[in-house]
């Protein structure tokens, strides 16, 4: 025990004590003086506020039993049973506070007792019950708090209260209820960003087990989409597509339709949610060479696009691009748009986000003229009309003299003229090497001209040995030829002129017929020059004297040649869908119809080929990311002649739309997140557009389109993130709109009471975690444990004493003494004489 005073320099006014014995008026006795100088030392000391601090063992516990609806009534009656068996091992000095979640009237159990039961959607709100224990014990006391539910709370709310459990080291046990079993029932249902005339996902999560349930989605009395049957068993997640065909707010039920027999509680079956669906997406269509094009392609793209056809030569250098959300030019020759809108648009695709689709023909892609041009640097696909360049295969026989004859520089010159020939060779062309002595023998059997170091190395081990002996030779090249196919074919027979007089005539004008070439090639000095010369002449060859290592000659076996690739190619072209599922949602890839025609271009590096022509590889449809805006290349027409066949294609129009829709993606000024937390809004808006001036304005409104008072002042947090907090009443639903002076706006929904469940749609797999909360807070999980048997185990506090305030008695004393000197003037002055 230990007594201290808060304001001790009050103690100084006992000085004055001694003047008023002293110079008291009308004091009419020493007892008279010394109850006036009591009053004021009272006063004095209670200035000063005494405090008796004394170290305490009571303890202050706080039991928590869920009574709520989301139990069945034998876990509700089991767990008021254990709160009862936990207050009864508690010891008679300390003090138990039971706080009860739902249940129609108080449980009489412990000290005080706190109900908890509201509306359905609050009624077991963990999160109140933690903040409501934390307030109920004392600070200093040892205290415990003992959770006893199924974790199923309304609200996620929970993490003040346990900050302030942790802080005052108050350890909480757990106790974990079992779960109500046979109720079916949706829990959570997310919509995906909604356009109008686009398809939007709906994501209902639906809790229990049945068969043959239906989710039904529906807007006030009208049925948008339902699911197909499905099977549950214990949760299932399923998506019910619809198209709103009005931009604005919406609001969606989920209902899901189950029997009787499966579904013992038919009141909870639905969910709801609110949905802000944007305009459609504005196209400004740039096409003038294709009539009423641009209300072709309005019909083909349906309501989710708002297509605004102008014509390119009416534009000026101050056109605002940035107002649409994606420029499509189709087919349009560069000479139809001034070089200065050229780079206004291309600025607007960098630095302003704005998607470009640059789709056509010839006009587009060839001679239209976009070379070098900015327009050129954002496409993902090379315009240039490259040179093909015609490299046609040839098939060549060597034929080398290795007899007596040879021997010397003679075999050597034959080998280098031999290496040359094999060194013009493509990998794609074909070689065979035969070399006579007396007989025939294929050095290198006629083979692909890849290998030419194995060719080299044979090469290089012919000798010189043996007779000279050429027509059976000959014969083997002439047939070698003829079983390969390719574009020409050379026989090269290189000899010193020794060979034996045949009959070569005949064989080679037949070579000669069958386009086989013969080219003969005399080596060293003298030889019969005139024999090399007759047989080249009769094979339509050529002739070469190769006398010394200084003649040696280069032989033009093939002359390659370029042509201009055609600009465009028609016909009918087999496609191969590339590109992720993103770019075809639903559609089926392998059944795009053929094309009828394109523009041969080349890929880039770093663009994304999201169609190809199937033979050739050449891209029909690539895109890539160019700055902040995406642009999107089409090399044919998307309503011209090109495709013809596709007019037929039932899914065309949906997937051209998913095309201009991802190009276009990302296009908001701000990125908006609302987060709910009973009456409190916190807004984040982060700037994606490069504009720094970009400031958000919000603006709410009511089911009826009429304004409301909502007070949001935006706070830049971080350069382009920009926070506010506000208050909006939970049982409304939140209608925005978010806008930026000379931006966009964009709409933002949030349903009334978005961060509170139903009592009875509370999702399981958000429950509150009991273990892992005693872990947190130093308690013990008793799931499983005999709680007759356990006492409440308190933690120590924060100082673990008792402090007392003096102060209050000291005033009161100085009251009573201030009445009883009241007393004692008034008292007849005999009775005191008496």
């Amino acid at each position: 025990m230990e007594l201290t005073f808060l304001h001790p320099f009050y103690g100084l006014l006992v000085l004055a004590l001694p003047l008023i014995w002293m110079f008291g008026r009308k004091a009419t006795s020493h007892l008279h003086r010394g109850i006036r100088a009591a009053v004021f030392a009272a006063v004095i000391v209670a200035l000063m506020q005494p405090v008796l601090m004394s170290s305490s063992t009571q303890e202050h516990h706080v039991i928590i039993v869920d009574q709520s609806a989301s139990l069945s009534a034998q876990e509700r009656e089991k767990a008021a049973s254990l709160a009862a068996e936990l207050s009864g091992n508690v010891a008679d000095q300390d003090v138990v506070t039971l706080i009860q979640l739902g249940g129609e009237s108080k449980l009489a159990i412990g000290d005080d007792q706190i109900l908890l039961s509201g509306d359905e959607a609050s009624e077991s709100s963990l999160s109140d019950a933690l903040a409501q224990a934390v307030q109920a014990i004392p600070l200093g006391i040892n205290s415990s708090v003992t959770l006893l539910s199924d974790g199923l709370s309304t609200d996620r709310h929970w993490g003040k209260a346990l900050s302030q459990l942790k802080a005052r080291e108050i350890p909480v046990h757990s106790y974990r209820l079992s779960l109500a079993s046979g109720d079916i029932y949706p829990a959570n249902m997310v919509v995906s960003p909604a356009v109008v005339g686009e398809k939007v996902a709906a994501t209902v999560d639906v809790i229990g087990s049945g068969d043959n349930l239906v989710v039904v989605l529906s807007s006030g009395d009208t049925e948008l989409a339902r699911s197909t049957p499905f099977n549950s068993d214990g949760r299932h997640s399923v998506t019910v597509e619809f198209t709103p065909e009005t931009g604005g707010f919406m609001a969606i039920n989920a209902k899901v339709l189950a029997t009787q027999v499966q579904d013992n509680d038919p009141d909870n079956n639905s969910v709801r949610t609110v949905a802000a669906v944007q305009p459609p997406l504005k196209v400004l269509y740039l096409g003038d060479r294709m009539t009423n094009a641009g209300s072709q392609l309005q019909a083909l793209l349906g309501e989710g696009f708002t297509v605004d056809e102008k014509s390119a030569s009416t534009l000026t250098t101050d056109f605002d691009f940035s107002q649409y959300d994606l420029v499509m030019q189709d087919d349009l020759p560069a000479s139809k748009m001034a070089t200065s809108v050229q780079e206004n648009l291309a600025n607007a695709v960098k630095n302003h986000g704005v998607g470009l689709v640059h789709s056509g023909g010839e006009a587009a892609f060839g001679s239209g003229g976009y070379m070098d041009t900015s327009i050129a640097s954002l496409l993902p696909v090379e315009l240039q009309q490259k040179d093909d360049k015609n490299d046609p295969s040839v098939g060549l026989a060597i034929i080398i003299d290795t007899s007596g004859s040879m021997a010397g520089t003679r075999i050597e010159l034959a080998k280098q003229m031999a290496r040359i020939a094999v060194r013009r060779l493509q990998p794609h062309d074909r070689i065979g090497i035969v070399e006579f002595y007396g007989a025939k023998h294929w050095a290198i059997p006629m083979q692909p001209a890849s290998n030419k170091i194995e060719i080299d190395r044979a090469i290089g081990r012919m000798k010189a040995i043996g007779g000279t002996v050429l027509f059976p030779a000959l014969q083997e090249a002439y047939f070698g030829l003829k079983n390969i196919s390719t574009r020409y074919k050379h026989i090269l027979m290189i000899t010193d002129a020794g060979v034996e007089d045949a009959g070569y005539e005949a064989m080679l004008r037949r070579m000669a017929k069958d386009r086989i070439n013969v080219t003969t090639i005399l080596v060293g000095q003298g030889g019969h020059n005139q024999i090399m010369a007759d047989m080249a002449n009769w094979g339509k060859g050529r002739f070469y004297s190769v006398g010394n290592e200084f003649q040696l000659v280069e032989m033009i076996l093939k002359q390659p040649s370029t042509k201009k690739m055609p600009p465009y190619k028609q016909g009918e072209f087999a496609l191969e869908s590339l590109g992720g599922e993103g770019w075809w949602g639903d559609v089926d890839k392998s059944a795009v119809p053929s094309l009828n025609g394109y523009v041969q271009v080349g890929k880039r590096p770093g663009s994304e080929v999201l169609l190809a022509e199937r033979n050739a590889k050449h891209p029909v449809l690539a895109t890539w990311q160019y700055g902040l805006g995406r642009v999107t290349a089409l090399m044919t027409e998307p309503v011209g002649a090109g495709t013809k066949d596709w007019q037929g294609w039932q899914e065309y129009g949906q997937w051209l739309g998913r095309v201009l829709a991802k190009t276009a993606a990302d296009n908001n000024d701000f990125n908006i997140d609302v987060v709910r937390q009973n009456d409190s809004l916190l807004i984040s808006a982060q700037r994606l557009n490069a504009d720094t001036s970009l400031v958000p304005q919000l603006t709410a409104q009511d089911w009826q389109g009429q304004p409301v008072d909502l007070a949001v002042n935006f706070e830049e947090k971080a350069p382009g993130l920009f926070v506010a907090q506000s208050y909006y009443p939970s049982e409304q639903d939140l209608l925005i709109t978010v806008t930026a002076e000379g931006g966009k706006s964009q709409r933002l929904a949030n349903a009334a009471h978005s961060d509170i469940a139903q009592e009875n749609q509370v999702d399981p797999a958000s429950a509150m975690d009991l273990e892992q909360l005693s872990n947190l807070t130093g308690g013990e999980n008793l799931t499983g444990v005999d709680l007759r048997d356990w006492d409440l185990q308190a933690g120590t506090g924060e100082t673990a004493f008792i402090v007392t305030k003096l102060w209050p008695y000291l005033l009161l004393l100085a009251l009573l003494l201030y009445l009883a000197e009241l007393l004692y003037r008034r008292w007849p002055s005999s009775r005191v004489a008496g």
